[in-house]
Protein backbone atom coordinates (compact mmCIF):
# COMPACT_ATOMS: atom_id res chain seq x y z
CA UNK A 1 0.00 0.00 0.00
CA UNK A 2 2.89 2.40 0.38
CA UNK A 3 4.25 2.16 -2.68
CA UNK A 4 1.37 2.75 -4.16
CA UNK A 5 0.51 5.61 -2.12
CA UNK A 6 4.17 7.06 -3.19
CA UNK A 7 3.11 6.62 -6.74
CA UNK A 8 -0.03 8.71 -5.97
CA UNK A 9 1.91 10.93 -4.49
CA UNK A 10 4.64 11.24 -7.84
CA UNK A 11 1.13 11.99 -10.30
CA UNK A 12 -0.42 14.48 -8.53
CA UNK A 13 2.68 16.29 -7.70
CA UNK A 14 3.87 16.94 -11.27
CA UNK A 15 4.02 20.23 -12.45
CA UNK A 16 4.21 21.06 -16.31
CA UNK A 17 7.30 22.86 -17.44
CA UNK A 18 5.81 25.57 -19.95
CA UNK A 19 9.90 26.67 -20.13
CA UNK A 20 11.11 23.97 -22.25
CA UNK A 21 13.94 23.83 -24.08
CA UNK A 22 15.54 21.77 -27.16
CA UNK A 23 18.92 23.69 -26.06
CA UNK A 24 21.30 20.84 -25.09
CA UNK A 25 23.36 23.11 -23.36
CA UNK A 26 20.13 24.44 -20.98
CA UNK A 27 21.77 23.67 -18.20
CA UNK A 28 24.90 25.97 -18.62
CA UNK A 29 25.53 29.07 -17.66
CA UNK A 30 27.25 29.66 -20.70
CA UNK A 31 24.97 32.01 -23.02
CA UNK A 32 24.13 29.77 -26.42
CA UNK A 33 22.61 31.05 -29.22
CA UNK A 34 20.54 29.39 -32.18
CA UNK A 35 22.41 29.38 -35.49
CA UNK A 36 19.58 28.11 -38.12
CA UNK A 37 20.07 27.18 -41.74
CA UNK A 38 16.70 26.92 -43.59
CA UNK A 39 17.04 25.32 -47.31
CA UNK A 40 14.61 26.99 -50.01
CA UNK A 41 15.96 24.41 -51.79
CA UNK A 42 14.07 21.05 -53.07
CA UNK A 43 17.36 19.23 -52.86
CA UNK A 44 19.31 17.80 -49.72
CA UNK A 45 22.33 19.52 -48.29
CA UNK A 46 25.03 18.24 -46.06
CA UNK A 47 25.45 21.23 -43.25
CA UNK A 48 28.81 21.26 -41.35
CA UNK A 49 29.52 23.45 -38.72
CA UNK A 50 31.21 23.25 -35.01
CA UNK A 51 32.46 19.86 -35.98
CA UNK A 52 28.80 18.86 -36.75
CA UNK A 53 27.75 17.13 -40.19
CA UNK A 54 24.16 16.77 -41.20
CA UNK A 55 22.02 16.28 -44.21
CA UNK A 56 18.69 18.39 -44.04
CA UNK A 57 16.10 17.22 -47.16
CA UNK A 58 14.86 20.18 -48.88
CA UNK A 59 12.68 23.28 -47.94
CA UNK A 60 13.32 22.33 -44.03
CA UNK A 61 16.14 23.85 -41.41
CA UNK A 62 18.46 22.41 -39.19
CA UNK A 63 19.42 24.54 -35.41
CA UNK A 64 22.32 24.45 -33.59
CA UNK A 65 23.10 25.75 -30.30
CA UNK A 66 26.40 27.44 -30.03
CA UNK A 67 28.09 29.69 -27.44
CA UNK A 68 29.21 32.80 -28.61
CA UNK A 69 31.90 32.96 -31.01
CA UNK A 70 32.89 32.86 -34.59
CA UNK A 71 32.03 29.65 -36.60
CA UNK A 72 32.93 28.61 -40.07
CA UNK A 73 30.17 26.80 -41.70
CA UNK A 74 29.62 25.08 -45.28
CA UNK A 75 27.29 23.93 -47.34
CA UNK A 76 26.98 21.13 -49.86
CA UNK A 77 24.27 20.12 -52.51
CA UNK A 78 24.16 16.36 -51.84
CA UNK A 79 21.73 15.60 -55.19
CA UNK A 80 19.88 17.61 -57.83
CA UNK A 81 22.84 18.89 -59.92
CA UNK A 82 23.51 17.66 -63.47
CA UNK A 83 28.17 18.27 -63.06
CA UNK A 84 29.18 19.91 -59.80
CA UNK A 85 27.15 20.20 -56.51
CA UNK A 86 26.60 23.67 -55.14
CA UNK A 87 28.46 24.43 -52.37
CA UNK A 88 28.44 27.44 -50.28
CA UNK A 89 30.64 28.42 -46.72
CA UNK A 90 31.62 31.25 -44.45
CA UNK A 91 31.94 32.53 -41.04
CA UNK A 92 28.97 33.45 -38.66
CA UNK A 93 30.21 35.79 -35.31
CA UNK A 94 27.27 34.57 -33.25
CA UNK A 95 26.76 37.16 -30.61
CA UNK A 96 22.76 36.73 -30.70
CA UNK A 97 20.86 34.07 -33.02
CA UNK A 98 21.27 34.10 -36.54
CA UNK A 99 20.27 32.47 -39.57
CA UNK A 100 21.46 31.03 -42.94
CA UNK A 101 19.79 30.73 -45.70
CA UNK A 102 20.65 28.85 -48.58
CA UNK A 103 21.00 28.19 -51.82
Amino acid sequence: MVVFSMGIFGLTSCEKDDSFNDDPNSNSTTPTYELRFTSTSDNPYLVEVDGNSDVIQGNTYKTYYLERGTYYWKVTQQSGYAFYPTEISGTVNLDQDKSIVFP
